[in-house]
């Protein structure tokens, strides 16, 4: 009979301190694809150094998405480099942050590299992993169109 009372009590803290503990983050795939628009911004000698964007579509884990963020264009050597930062925001308000390197070819308005994504809000708070993008520009109206794979963590 003691026994059985002790074990009736020991089951529910076992329980009770198994679900305080944080839930571990977990590797999944991501996919996002959008369109967009940029406000190209350039230099007094007409050469293309950032631009501010907005873009909506839809993603992995977030459904509809809506975004906006800067970009910076620095060539060297003849080798358009591009970095920014954005906050994507998920269609039940969660932000997603992330940081973007890539690489702008200029001839064809294409840009392409990695989006880190570095924390948020929500589930996202925390976020980690990686995305491949390809960004195609169209430089005369600043539209574009975006799609991302890779892998998130939250």
């Amino acid at each position: 009979m003691k026994r059985s009372f002790k074990t009736r009590i020991l089951m529910p803290v076992i329980f009770l301190l198994l679900g305080a503990l944080p839930v571990a983050a977990v590797d999944r795939p991501f996919a996002l694809n959008g369109t967009g628009s940029a406000v190209l911004i350039t230099n007094e000698a007409g050469e293309l150094i950032g631009a501010n964007v907005t873009a909506s579509g839809t993603a992995t884990h977030l459904g509809l998405w809506t975004t906006t963020g800067r970009v910076i264009y620095i060539t060297v050597d003849g080798v358009t480099r591009s970095h920014g930062e954005a906050t994507i925001t998920a269609a039940n308000g969660d932000k997603l942050d992330v940081v973007v390197e890539g690489t702008l070819d200029l001839n064809t308005g294409t840009d392409h590299g990695t989006f880190s994504f570095i924390g948020g809000t929500g589930r996202f708070q925390g976020a980690s992993g990686s995305a491949d993008f390809v960004v195609a520009l169209n430089p005369i109206t600043g539209g574009f169109e975006l799609t991302l794979v890779g892998n998130i963590d939250y």
